[in-house]
């Protein structure tokens, strides 16, 4: 939501002692910035209320924890584990289509000879795809924001988040900007622990590319210990700093998803004050979650649609939870 100055010096009516930054979009009351949610709402809470939009949730980022949160969106999922369910399906499907769309892009543009039309072929099937996952995975989130904080399942939901696709593409390429130094970080620590163990060379990994396959193990088998250096070495500096620094990302998606009038720089600031003092437990989440969906895997699919909306359960209530009381903390 865009701020808003005014120069008379109106005060909040819900909380005279505050100065009104904004007005609420719905009934163009005055808001501060603790009603509008540090600028993420454009409705003042009488209006949210009303709409049935932003009711309180029971965890905040003093009270939380994993067992807490879990208990939560057990609760929860038991309610409406049906239309979660049904959610995950469209959910599916939208993801299935963004495919389709960035495959038949591939195919028209190569159709053509022209290097210039194939590259950009596979871009705008690309960005196609994003937008497609992106809107369909913020609808199933808004869906279990409401069913977190007691209203209905309403597949509607699933379909609202269109809008904020744009503000969706722009976190994503922002965070992929983030993401860039870690990477060279991870390849140049990789390379110079492996090249450090003398079984490698610089001109030996260059030559690989060029060696035919079945050439390629007998070329390989010397260079062993080196690789497994490298290996080790990228997968510690993934997790450290890697994991530590970008685990606020996580949060990416569940606050563009919460957020009436999201902005792309605004939503990444966010993300990291949310994960301030909370990475641990985040990460401890993130674990947790994702050996919920493994399992189901094991178990021979059957239990895979319910595991995934449960574990979006988990992934909106975490940022639900964190984003409460954060712009005070």
């Amino acid at each position: 939501m865009a701020e808003t100055e005014f120069t008379s010096g109106a005060s909040c009516p819900l909380h005279p002692a505050f100065e009104a930054v904004g007005t609420c979009s719905r009934c163009g009351n005055f808001m501060c910035r603790a009603c509008s949610e540090g600028g993420s709402q454009a409705w003042c809470p009488a209006c949210r209320q009303r709409e049935g939009v932003g009711q309180a949730f029971a965890l905040n980022r003093e009270n939380w924890s994993i067992s807490g949160l879990m208990d939560v969106s057990w609760e929860a999922f038991k309610r409406e584990w049906v239309m979660l369910c049904v959610g995950v399906l469209i959910f599916l499907a939208g993801s299935f289509a963004g495919q389709v769309v960035s495959q038949l892009f591939s195919v028209i543009s190569g159709v053509t000879e022209s290097v210039v039309v194939i590259v950009l072929g596979f871009f705008i099937g690309m960005i196609g795809s994003y937008a497609i996952q992106g809107a369909m995975t913020l609808g199933l989130l808004r869906m279990c924001m409401d069913v977190l904080s007691g209203r209905r399942a309403d597949l509607a939901r699933m379909f609202s988040q269109f809008s904020k696709i744009p503000q969706y593409l722009g976190t994503v390429f922002l965070s992929f900007l983030l993401m860039l130094p870690l990477l060279v970080l991870i390849v140049v620590g990789a390379l110079g622990a492996g090249l450090a163990t003398g079984t490698l060379s610089w001109s030996e990994l260059v030559a690989l590319k060029d060696l035919p396959a079945s050439e390629l193990d007998a070329a390989l088998t010397p260079m062993v210990p080196g690789l497994a250096v490298m290996g080790l070495v990228a997968i510690a500096l993934y997790i450290f700093p890697g994991g530590w620094l970008l685990t606020p990302l996580i949060l990416m998606q569940p606050e563009l998803a919460r957020t009436e009038a999201p902005g792309v720089v605004e939503t990444l600031r966010r993300c990291f004050v949310y994960a301030r003092g909370q990475r641990l437990p985040m990460i401890g989440t993130m674990l947790l979650g994702g050996l919920l969906a493994m399992v189901s895997v094991f178990l021979c699919c059957v239990p895979v649609i319910p595991a995934l909306g449960f574990l979006q359960l988990l992934m909106a209530g975490l940022a639900l939870a964190l984003s409460n009381g954060a712009e005070e903390a």
